[in-house]
């Protein structure tokens, strides 16, 4: 009897704990007693919040997409992270991911530093405790910021290459839910890992960081679309972010063989051109943002279209970083005409041949090594995070303009160089993006 009447005063005690904390502290930046609590009864797990619906569209939040890296000291809501999260890898109404599974696996591991340090539960939109200690300034000692967090991936699901593919979906997912909810981010990687002081699980592997906080310069955009392209203009469709990630999905057929001329334009720009915003925050020197970041700011990608015409390169501009805001000239190079979709498609699935377009991701080696090498296989991974950004942006640009795509592993790299008139000693294709 006297064990019961304890069990019961700790449980009303342990409910009083509770509602006090949530009813002083709902912002996980003002104190973690709240989700200590909520941790210890519900199985150490702490569910967000619903995330905020963003109804941003998807062009406006792709030439938004830039980095910070000074934030305030003001609290990350609840609301706020929980947004961020399900952009960045939650579940969505019909069971998949806000991602694409990359080669036909998810793995990624995504760990979110406050007061302690926690993991993210896509399937239950939830925060689980994994070690107690405040790691923000160990982890993330080159921005300070309210929140951390860590992208991993699961060493049993996939290698270097393939993991960091799909954070680099995740990461963009974190670039558009954090700009457009008033938040700022930037991806920094090291090596070693700077994720592994929380210690990590032997089955995962660190990526990368992004600190996630209120900014300390106001986003300051000025509209100027690139007066000199030779393309079609990229205009904003109806579509919000939200509903771009809900809609996102993948396929291996089409209902016809061509694309349009304004289609293929808003797709390619998408996976590596410039913004039409230029930035007059005064946080960055560059001025006008590509849609993707780039490790040491060096865009090293090439990037082709293929359709039933030709293959064409991609020329986004006369300089690959943009620190005056100066017009862009951009536009389609014709390396080979006539219809090469079938031997596309030899290199990688053979529905590849019936793609309207088929968008061709191409890591030039030479590019990465300006200032700090970065040419070496063993760090190729940071590569295909870049060259995941660019592709993720492809099918998410392709919803929100009502087609749909897929991402290809390419298995003959040589048969893909000779067709673009590439040296393969030079170039490493990484992806065949085909959407239509």
């Amino acid at each position: 009897m006297v064990t019961n009447n304890f069990f019961k005063k700790i449980v009303v005690l342990s409910f009083v704990i509770l509602f006090s904390s949530v009813a002083i502290s709902p912002a996980f930046g003002i104190s973690d007693s709240s989700i200590k609590v909520k941790s210890l009864l519900i199985n150490q797990e702490y569910i967000l919040p619903l995330p905020q619906f963003i109804n941003m569209s998807f062009e406006e939040s792709i030439m938004r997409r830039m980095s910070m890296r000074n934030f305030t000291d003001e609290a990350v809501t609840d609301e706020e992270l929980s947004t961020v999260l399900w952009a960045a890898y939650g579940l969505r109404d019909d069971g998949n991911l806000t991602v694409p599974a990359i080669n036909e696996v998810h793995s990624s591991v995504i760990y979110v530093l406050i007061e302690d340090v926690y993991k993210y539960n896509p399937i239950n939109h939830s925060l689980i405790f994994y070690k107690a200690g405040d790691y923000r300034d160990i982890v993330g000692h080159q921005y300070s910021a309210p929140v951390i967090l860590g992208l991993c991936w699961n060493t049993d699901i996939a290698d270097a290459n393939f993991g960091s593919t799909e954070l680099g979906a995740v990461g963009q997912n974190i670039y558009f839910a954090a700009n457009a909810i008033g938040l700022g981010t930037v991806i920094t990687a090291e090596i070693p890992p700077a994720i592994n002081p929380i210690g990590l699980p032997e089955n995962e592997h660190g990526m990368g960081v992004m600190p996630l906080g209120h900014i300390e310069f106001d986003y300051n955009f000025k509209y100027r679309p690139l007066l000199f392209s030779l393309l079609p203009r990229i205009v904003f469709s109806e579509t919000e972010l939200t509903t771009t990630l809900e809609n996102r999905v993948e396929v291996t057929s089409w209902v016809n063989d061509s694309i349009s001329r304004k289609d293929l334009s808003h797709l390619i720009w998408a996976s590596y051109g410039y913004s039409y915003y230029l930035d007059k925050s005064g946080a960055n020197v560059v001025k006008r943002h590509h849609t993707v970041p780039s490790a040491h700011g060096y865009y090293p990608f090439r990037i082709y279209a293929v359709t039933k015409n030709g293959i064409f390169n991609y020329k986004y501009g006369l300089y690959s970083v943009d620190v005056w805001g100066l017009p862009v000239v951009s536009y389609l190079l014709p390396i080979r005409l006539g219809d090469k979709r079938t031997k596309i498609a030899q290199t990688t699935e053979s529905f590849v041949s019936d793609a309207p377009l088929s968008i061709v991701i191409v890591l030039d080696i030479n590019k990465t090594v300006q200032w700090d090498d970065l040419s070496d296989e063993s760090l190729r991974w940071i590569w295909y995070y870049e060259a995941g950004a660019a592709a993720h942006n492809i099918l998410l640009q392709g919803t929100s303009r009502g087609l749909t795509g897929n991402i290809l592993a390419i298995d003959d790299k040589e048969a893909i160089c000779l067709l673009l008139k590439l040296n393969p000693e030079k170039f490493d294709p990484m992806f065949v993006v085909p959407v239509g």
